[in-house]
């Protein structure tokens, strides 16, 4: 083989490996947009499979956690108290009962019980301070029985105390609920009760009641 002979076989494998490389360049480009939708559609599934996760694990723990509020109020028995109990003033009393209806203890409940009276008692209720509550202390409440404690009003004279037992004026209980669930998640519930006049009964007020979500004031 002479040497043009030989340039031109050589000149012939390039020109046969450049058409291959450019074919497969083609094949990959064509590919790409093909690989790219695969990529996005496999991100897409795994971010709805994310999602679905997320929601079963949120219902779950609405199904499971516990969900604590208040079951009814009375007048102390007996209705009057004293704090201390020998050398306080006298006051009247309130007691608050509250029960678990979720499935699963409440961790750390705290009660916080107020009594008032008198015309400024819904802006004392509506100015209510929630105590700040980071991590669970305390007891725990499970979803049979329930817990109770006693609210007092600011000292009274005896007359005004007289007019409180027998509901000539109406008194008012009040406070919040603290907990945390089983999963570490904190809940709180807001109560008010109105003793009706000239009765023994309470009924909820028309304000100072919520469930997780503090209303506006």
């Amino acid at each position: 083989m002479t040497f043009s002979d030989t340039l031109l076989a050589n000149a012939y494998i390039y020109y046969r490996q450049a058409k291959i490389m450019a074919t497969q360049a083609d094949i990959m480009q064509k590919t790409l947009p093909v690989v790219g939708q695969q990529a996005d559609a496999a991100t897409s599934a795994a971010n709805t499979a994310r999602k679905t996760l997320d929601s079963s694990n949120e219902s779950f723990k609405q199904e499971e956690r516990a969900y604590v509020a208040t079951t009814n109020a009375v007048m102390s028995n007996p209705p009057t108290c004293r704090f201390p109990e020998v050398t306080g003033r006298l006051r009247v009393c309130v007691d608050v009962h509250c029960a678990n209806s979720g499935r699963t203890p409440a961790i750390g409940m705290r009660i916080h019980r107020y009594a008032t009276f008198g015309s400024d008692s819904e802006r004392v209720i509506r100015n209510m301070k929630v105590p700040l509550y980071r991590s669970p202390d305390g007891n725990m409440l499970g979803n049979v029985g329930d817990q109770w404690g006693t609210a007092p009003t600011d000292p009274v004279d005896e007359g005004t105390a007289q007019k409180l037992i027998e509901a000539e004026i109406p008194v008012y209980i009040y406070g919040v609920i603290q907990y945390f669930d089983v999963f570490g998640q904190y809940h709180e519930t807001g109560y008010c009760y109105e003793r009706v006049l000239r009765s023994t009964a309470f009924i909820a007020c028309d304000y100072g009641n919520w469930f997780d979500k503090r209303p506006d004031r």
